[in-house]
């Protein structure tokens, strides 16, 4: 009883992305790309941030299991360390630098969903002191 109680208690805590980010707060930013960690349960697309005075931030952005990004054309090969793209989600509520990843722009303008939250079209905001430079160069 114990066990099944603790196997479903951690299965809601990695599961619930509704208690982990706040997705009533639309983030953008330009990032690059340091790591595609293409796994199970969840893809992690692992960034740097460029803050305002110049210094890197490095952020986590979870995003969809690795069946799901095949069936959108996504492939392990989509992302390389090194890239720039525009990226859009909801921010975590504890203040860690994570992002729940909605969507991303790859620099040639190649647009894709990466949660069901995506699929809302919301008015993004700049992340709080991220450099948001690509925005305009991206054909958003």
């Amino acid at each position: 009883m114990v066990v099944a109680l603790l196997v479903s208690v951690s299965a809601f805590a990695h599961h619930n992305y509704r208690l982990r980010f706040d997705y009533d707060i639309d983030v953008s930013m330009e990032v690059v790309v340091t790591k595609f960690d293409w796994k199970n349960p969840h893809i992690e697309i692992l960034v740097d941030v460029e803050n305002d005075d110049g210094t890197i931030t490095p952020w986590v952005m979870p995003t969809m299991a690795p069946g799901v990004a095949n069936r959108l054309g996504i492939t392990p090969d989509t992302l390389q360390p090194g890239d720039r793209i525009l990226i859009t989600g909801a921010p975590a509520r504890n203040g860690s630098n994570e992002l729940r990843a909605r969507t991303m722009t790859l620099a040639d303008g190649t647009y894709y969903i990466l949660s069901p939250q995506g699929y809302r079209q919301p008015g993004a905001q700049n992340g709080g002191g991220m450099g948001g430079g690509m925005a305009g160069g991206m054909g958003n």
